[in-house]
C-alpha cells in the first residue's frame, strides 16, 4: 500500500512540475499579448507594442535586430507635447508617424537612419511638427505602404479585449 501511495505521489509531483513548466511561458506570453495594441490606419492594421512609461519609452526598439512589416511600437504620453526621439542603439531604419490627441496624423518622418557608431551625445533628435499624444514607430517604408497622410484618422485599441 505504501509503495502504491509513493508511486502516486511521484506521478502527481511529476504532473505538477510539468504543468508549472508549461504554464510559465504561456503566462509570460499573455503578459506580452496584453501589452499589444492594434493600430488601424487607412484600413490597414499594425500590431504594436505599447510604450507608455518612461522606462519603456526610453528603451523603445533599441537593441532589436528588426521588426516585421506589420509590427510597430506605439509611444503613449500622459499629456500632449513635442517629445524628442533618437536612434540610440538602433540597428535598423524606421518611420515615425506623429499622432495628436484627436488621433489624427500630424506628420510623418520617413527612413530615419539608425546612426550606427554615432555617440549618444552626437545623435540627431527627431521632433514632431506640433504637439503629439502618440508616436508610432514602424519599419522604414511602412508609412509609404500605408499611404498614410496628414489628417488621416488613427484607430488605437487593445489587441486583447477584456
Amino acid at each position: 500500500m505504501d509503495l502504491a501511495i509513493s508511486k502516486f505521489a511521484m506521478v502527481f509531483i511529476g504532473i505538477l512540475i510539468a504543468t508549472v513548466a508549461v504554464s510559465i511561458p504561456y503566462l509570460k506570453s499573455l503578459d506580452t499579448i496584453e501589452n499589444k495594441i492594434e493600430i488601424k490606419i487607412r484600413d490597414q492594421f499594425i500590431v504594436s507594442e505599447l510604450a507608455k512609461n518612461a522606462l519603456t519609452r526610453s528603451k523603445g526598439l533599441s537593441g532589436r535586430q528588426k521588426i516585421g512589416i506589420n509590427e510597430g511600437m506605439l509611444f503613449e504620453f500622459s499629456a500632449p507635447g513635442r517629445y524628442s526621439f533618437w536612434m540610440r542603439n538602433m540597428k535598423f531604419p524606421i518611420d515615425i508617424i506623429w499622432i495628436d490627441e484627436n488621433k489624427k496624423i500630424i506628420g510623418i518622418t520617413e527612413n530615419i537612419d539608425p546612426q550606427i557608431g554615432v555617440s549618444a551625445i552626437d545623435l540627431k533628435a527627431y521632433y514632431p511638427p506640433e504637439s503629439i499624444k502618440w508616436a508610432l514607430e514602424l519599419k522604414a517604408g511602412r508609412a509609404k505602404i500605408l499611404r498614410a497622410e496628414n489628417g488621416d484618422s488613427v484607430q488605437i485599441s487593445p489587441f486583447v479585449k477584456k
